[in-house]
């Protein structure tokens, strides 16, 4: 009647192995192939097992002294007590779970199922993601600090999976663990390798019956909207001299059709920009049929989902909308258990999340769009006059703004911190009040509505919380000015959105800490008030052997930092050509001023010509990529290079860091300055701290790889030379140092092959 076989004693040792159940247990027998009944020995009796197979729970149903073991012959008279465990209820089962130590199970995956698949055991990595489990099921906030080779992907991987539940180990509610980055790349590594494979391994090895699912969230300006299509349509349309080829391309592509998700189309970014999602969706005329309402309604519906992977900006997005206005219905699914990875790009991106930006061009786009749209007769009457006024207004506002705005060199744009005068103000709210009326004239004669007008009068309206906000001015490299505002306490912003909320954060990067301690980022980001019982930091070294594979060179002699002293650009040039050539190329010089960098790349190109020779501008967008195609490369670069770039190999086998990588001075640097008023405490407190966190990012893009080489140079005294030299040393002091270029030389022969130095 029921059915008794033993063909489940390989899946039972397996499960033992890994501590799933006991490890001293004896296989018995398979009851009707759906439960595995064994015995284990404790407190001088021998415990008798029912185990469910699929879910890992299981219940005692009998129990017998150590001189009387059932007998194979017995097993079927057994059948009775498991019934009886079991406990039918129509079709679900309820079995006692057999809880599992969750870092036994973590030590399995490390130490068992990984070495299988070509991972090696890394003490570090295992006591990290034990950190990051115990952060995950026990603290509001945990911030984990893992250098470059602490393998912190796979580490925040496994402890988020077992705090979620698996290998029985506890708490399960069924919502996703989210994962946010600031990295396109990264995400992407995540849905297609990391997750993937990782989800094979514990599926081959039976703690997961079946393969995670994982969705990649994007903001929805990654989406194509029809609504906004069909009035670009309609605008280019109207001069077909101009955009016929455009037009011609839409047709035989049959692009309204076909297109959705934006990235996976080569358009320029002006065009994604001009027909994908903005503003308000709610009151579309073809919300029915638009692809991106029901790609949300498919997202909110979605059940069975272990990972979302997303982007700092859609996460904040998301949390400020419920934190402003309840929302909940936004395309990312709810969630106890939250990781975000590279965590000190967190604070930038909530300010450009929670502040806002008015370009001067934005009014003028916004004008010609309505004026394209509107019939001739409907732009004479009752758009003309309000149009001309907005454009007026607008004219008038930057005009006046101008006058105030000063030109910095800066990596990240020039900026003016100003305060807002009363007829700024006044000019903002007419602006206001004109797209106010226009937006309503057009509704009433049905004239198409990209969403923009609400969107530009959403930032007049933030622009007037003066007393809230920080407001500056800036200017690009071709004059273009952008009017900005952010809230003058992002710290407090950040603890509303995420840190009081009831759920678990996971922050984690390779460089949080100013090689001392959190103090800083704690603070910047709103930490600093969160209660110990509910905060946990930690550092996990890298287990990089920089004692034999690096060299840090701080040549004697260099004068002090001066952007406009041609004698000190001179030197910088001197070294650098002298530093590439004992190097033989394989050289990244990081700048944190464009105007340097030109001025020193147009002194050392053409000594350089027997290496290929890369100069990073603002607008370059290709130049690292092709630095790492290079045979000796050599890249002038600033800005993004100094942070998340990986040139693993001899490609990238010296980096040279032309001077300390201070704040520049910037509109918040100088607004944070007036806030803690004495220039010393704004000098230890603000600008070391930031500069620190900044150096040892852009000396981590030398050791990406267990066996890469390489020498980190410093062309700048104050390393030495000033109070917070000490500081320095802590970052600098695990790199042995060179004394000369000779040194350098020798150290290369070592360590290269011969190929290297081939040109």
């Amino acid at each position: 009647m029921f059915e008794i076989t033993n063909n489940h004693k390989e899946q039972f040792d397996m499960l033992s192995l890994f501590r799933i159940i006991d490890p001293n247990g004896v296989y018995d027998f398979t009851f009707e192939n759906k439960y595995i009944v064994y015995h284990y020995e404790a407190t001088h009796q021998l415990h008798y097992i029912a185990l469910d197979i699929k879910t890992r729970y299981g219940s005692e149903i009998l129990c017998r002294k150590l001189d009387n073991p059932v007998d194979p012959k017995e097993y079927r008279s057994m059948i009775p007590a498991i019934l009886q465990a079991i406990k039918y209820t129509g079709d679900k089962r309820y079995l006692n779970p057999i809880r599992v130590n969750p870092m036994e199970v973590i030590d399995s995956i490390f130490r068992v199922i990984l070495p299988e698949y070509g991972y090696a055991v890394r003490e570090e990595q295992i006591n990290l993601s034990k950190r990051m489990f115990e952060g995950l099921c026990g603290n509001t906030a945990t911030v984990c600090e893992a250098e470059v080779g602490t393998g912190k992907t796979l580490a925040y991987l496994v402890a988020s999976l077992v705090a979620k539940g698996i290998g029985n180990t506890g708490y399960s509610d069924g919502k996703p663990i989210t994962v946010t980055t600031a990295n396109i790349e990264l995400q992407k590594s995540l849905v297609e390798k990391d997750i993937p494979q990782l989800s094979q391994m514990l599926m081959d090895y039976g703690m997961i019956s079946r393969p995670m699912n994982t969705v990649l969230r994007k903001g929805k300006e990654h989406y194509f909207c029809k609504y906004r299509y069909k009035d670009y349509l309609e605008v280019i349309s109207k001069h077909p001299e101009k955009y016929g080829n455009l037009i011609r391309a839409f047709e035989e592509s049959e692009f309204e059709k076909k297109a959705f998700d934006l990235d996976a189309i080569n358009l320029r970014p002006s065009l994604k920009d001009r027909i994908c999602v903005k503003g308000s969706c709610a009151k579309c005329r073809f919300a029915g049929e638009c692809k991106y309402q029901q790609y949300l309604r498919r997202a909110r519906a979605m059940g069975n989902v272990d990972f979302q992977v997303t982007n700092h900006n859609l996460y904040l997005t998301s949390q400020k909308m419920k934190t402003d206005n309840g929302d909940e219905n936004g395309i990312l699914l709810s969630s106890d258990l939250i990781v975000v990875d590279e965590a000190h790009k967190l604070k930038e991106t909530a300010e450009e999340v929670f502040g806002v930006r008015l370009n001067r061009s934005d009014i003028p786009k916004y004008v010609s769009a309505v004026k394209l749209l509107c019939k001739d007769g409907q732009s004479r009457t009752e758009y003309r006059s309000n149009l001309h006024t907005l454009l007026n207004l607008c004219e008038m506002l930057f005009s006046s703004l101008g006058k105030r705005a000063t030109s910095e060199d800066s990596e990240d744009g020039r900026g003016t911190l100003i305060e807002l005068s009363l007829s700024e103000q006044e000019g903002l709210r007419q602006m206001d009040d004109i797209i106010a009326r226009v937006e309503s004239a057009r509704k009433r004669n049905r004239n198409g509505f990209d969403g923009n007008g609400k969107v530009i009068r959403d930032t007049l309206k933030e622009f007037r919380r003066t007393n809230n906000i920080n407001v500056w001015i800036e200017e690009d490299e071709n004059g273009e000015m952008t009017l900005c505002a952010t809230p003058r306490d992002i710290a407090s912003k950040l603890r509303s959105a995420l840190w009081d909320k009831p759920c678990s954060h996971l922050l984690t990067s390779g460089t949080v800490s100013d090689g001392t301690d959190f103090s800083f980022f704690l603070k910047e980001n709103g930490l600093d008030r969160i209660p110990n019982s509910r905060m946990a930091v930690s550092s996990t070294p890298s287990p990089f052997d920089y004692e034999n594979h690096t060299r840090l060179y701080i040549p004697k002699g260099i004068p002090a930092p001066d952007n406009n002293d041609g004698d000190y650009i001179q030197a910088i040039a001197e070294h650098v050509v002298d530093l590439v050539r004992a190097t033989n190329g394989h050289t990244a010089i990081l700048f944190t001023s464009y105007k340097v960098l030109s001025a020193v790349y147009g002194l050392t190109k053409d000594r350089l010509s027997d290496y290929d020779v890369i100069c990073m501008t603002r607008s370059n967008k290709t130049a690292i990529g092709n630095f790492k195609k290079s045979k000796n490369g050599v890249l002038f670069a600033s800005g993004s290079m100094w942070e998340g770039v990986d040139c693993i190999g001899d490609c990238l086998s010296s980096v040279i860091i032309v001077r300390l990588p201070f704040p520049l001075r910037s509109a918040m640097m100088e607004k944070k300055k007036q806030e803690i008023g004495d220039v010393r405490a704004f000098i230890q407190d603000y600008a070391v701290p930031e500069m620190l966190i900044k150096l040892r990012q852009g000396i981590g893009r030398l050791i990406r790889s267990e066996t890469d080489t390489g020498l980190i140079t410093i062309l700048d005294p104050r390393v030495r030379s000033k109070a917070y030299a000490a500081r320095i040393e802590n970052i600098l002091g695990k790199y042995p140092e060179a004394e000369s270029l000779e040194e350098v030389r020798e150290f290369f022969l070592q360590v290269k092959p011969s190929t290297y130095f081939e040109v």
